[in-house]
């Protein structure tokens, strides 16, 4: 079999002050910002790339029959080109300290390469000699092969998950926080807590005796923690 050089885009120097700089050892470039500027980064990018670049990471089974821990494996692995966009906001700790918070990124692909992978895969199943690409396709996408030539270990899985959502070089920096954006639900669930707190606060400044400096105490040692398993926001007692 003919080894091919794998056909990456090209990511100039030009194209690097907009995507910023690629995580060492592999091609995943990483910027963070504000809303306004993830969108001009997504613009900027369509442009960079003539519209080549701009696919999601869930989308690239269009093109590859793998799934998406697959897609995060091979990025990891330098052998996919990336770019994640993160959102990012301040927030000040209970201690006062202000933190960075960071969301989970915005992440668009090349199409060239995943449709380049796909061929990769029909080379390594041996259908090099099929006739027709939609008849290699199809049989690509009924080979149950196809999905475990990539498929990563529940330990590699996870660490490929870990690499694209987080940039390696916040590892240890307590000023960087990674946090979802809050769905509807638990924003409501938010602002109902801050309501019971003030009304607590008001009855310890209203009532006497033990049951005032019941909610006294609860006003004063309140802490807001959200619990990711239960999705409830409530009193650190």
């Amino acid at each position: 079999m003919i080894k091919r050089e794998f056909p990456f885009v090209e990511v100039s120097a030009e194209a690097r002050r907009i995507v910023g700089e690629p995580t060492p050892g592999t091609r995943m470039y990483r910027r963070e910002g504000s809303h306004e500027e993830c969108g001009e980064w997504f613009e900027a990018i369509g442009k960079l790339f003539d519209g080549d670049v701009g696919l999601s990471p869930g989308g690239v089974t269009m093109y590859v029959p793998v799934t998406r821990a697959a897609v995060s494996k091979r990025l990891k692995e330098g052998r996919l080109t990336g770019f994640a966009f993160y959102i990012t906001s301040q927030e000040k700790s209970f201690l006062g300290k202000i933190r960075k918070i960071k969301q989970r990124p915005y992440m668009v692909l090349s199409v060239s390469e995943c449709k380049a992978w796909a061929e990769e895969m029909k080379r390594r199943l041996g259908y090099e000699d099929e006739a027709g690409v939609a008849a290699k396709d199809a049989i690509l996408r009924r080979n149950p092969a196809a999905r475990s030539l990539e498929h990563p270990s529940p330990s590699e899985e996870v660490e490929a998950d870990e690499f694209v959502q987080k940039d390696p070089k916040d590892a240890g920096d307590k000023g960087v926080v990674y946090k979802e954006p809050m769905s509807r639900d638990e924003l409501i669930e938010l602002i109902q807590f801050i309501a019971r707190t003030a009304v607590e606060e008001a009855l310890g400044k209203l009532l006497r005796g033990k049951l005032g400096e019941k909610y006294r105490r609860r006003a004063k040692d309140g802490c807001l923690t959200h619990e990711r398993k239960t999705k409830k926001w409530k009193s650190k007692d």
